[in-house]
């Protein structure tokens, strides 16, 4: 740990806890995949678990991965990654995984969501634990390969064998995480503030704020291409100011233009008003009300609508391509 607090690094885990362990992973998208090759490249014993018409199992043959039934896989393993999405787990989990778990295995989910809103029956002689990175699939598996990794939190739910912890900690050694720090939380934690980032900020406010800012500019007869350098590509270099050390060091960057400009529409538009929406986003997520709406919908009915004109988007588009061409 470091200086005492709830965070782990390289330094502070032994892997052999793991080394005699089956470790079955439930799943093999993008965060299943990932997590999968960076188990196998640190040399512990993986199998995938799939459905028999599965389109992973090309993806599986290429990557000479091991792979079953869930069932078996399930049957097979000490640890059981479930590694799928999260409105069809509850289901995938009735069906394929309860009946064949036995006493001492240990259920290991990258995220809280199913336990903490207990959409899963779970029997009380195994473990539960999280091992949850703070980025999608393709990232966890690159910065594995560069030798670095993504963050994680980690927790214990169920602690039947009186190990959940180590597992824990060495689980996430194993798929690169505590090369930058694992950090202990709780299933509770990690779900409410995960759904609550995704929300205001990551899905929901940063892009809806983007989309609304260049409609508003291009309808004020500015160049679509101009409007988007404005308020999209440029947001990459102020994050990149204020991610590594912080807000206050992002004003003091800054010029005092955009420093005085920036504090004072800043407090304009994220008013009292904008906070009282955020802390009714934040007790949906608490109550559970925004996980019964979830597994009400039909997702594919969902679908993100720019407000952005067509020919508008082209010209963007355009521009795009030709600064981020390969």
């Amino acid at each position: 740990m470091i200086n005492d607090i709830n965070i782990f690094t390289d330094t502070d885990i032994d892997l052999s806890i793991l080394k005699d362990k089956k470790i079955g992973i439930i799943g093999y998208g993008n965060q299943g995949r990932a997590q999968c090759l960076n188990l196998r490249d640190s040399n512990l014993n993986v199998k995938v678990g799939i459905r028999s018409n599965s389109n992973s199992i090309v993806l599986l043959n290429k990557d000479n991965i091991k792979y079953d039934t869930m069932e078996n896989v399930v049957k097979w393993a000490d640890i059981i990654s479930i590694l799928i999405p999260d409105k069809v787990a509850p289901d995938v989990y009735a069906q394929s995984i309860k009946s064949n778990l036995n006493e001492g295995q240990t259920l290991l989910f990258s995220h809280g969501f199913n336990v903490h809103y207990n959409h899963l029956i779970l029997p009380n002689n195994i473990n539960v634990i999280m091992v949850a990175p703070s980025g999608g699939g393709a990232l966890v598996r690159k910065k594995y390969k560069e030798g670095s990794g993504v963050p994680a939190l980690i927790a214990v739910y169920q602690d039947y064998t009186k190990v959940s912890l180590d597992l824990a900690k060495s689980y996430s050694k194993a798929i690169g995480s505590t090369k930058v720090g694992s950090f202990l939380s709780t299933f509770k934690e990690e779900t409410e503030t995960d759904l609550f980032g995704e929300q205001v900020l990551l899905t929901g406010g940063i892009p809806y704020i983007i989309d609304k800012s260049l409609k508003v500019l291009i309808e004020a007869g500015y160049s679509p291409i101009v409007a988007w350098f404005v308020c999209y590509y440029e947001i990459k270099t102020i994050i990149d100011l204020f991610h590594d050390k912080g807000l206050e060091y992002l004003y003091d960057a800054i010029s005092d233009t955009a420093k005085y400009g920036g504090i004072k529409t800043g407090e304009y538009l994220i008013d009292n008003n904008m906070e009282d929406k955020i802390k009714t986003v934040l007790a949906k997520i608490q109550s559970g009300e925004f996980a019964k709406e979830l597994q009400n919908t039909d997702i594919s009915s969902i679908n993100y609508k720019s407000e952005i004109k067509s020919e508008d988007k082209e010209k963007i588009n355009k521009i795009f391509k030709s600064i981020f061409k390969k």
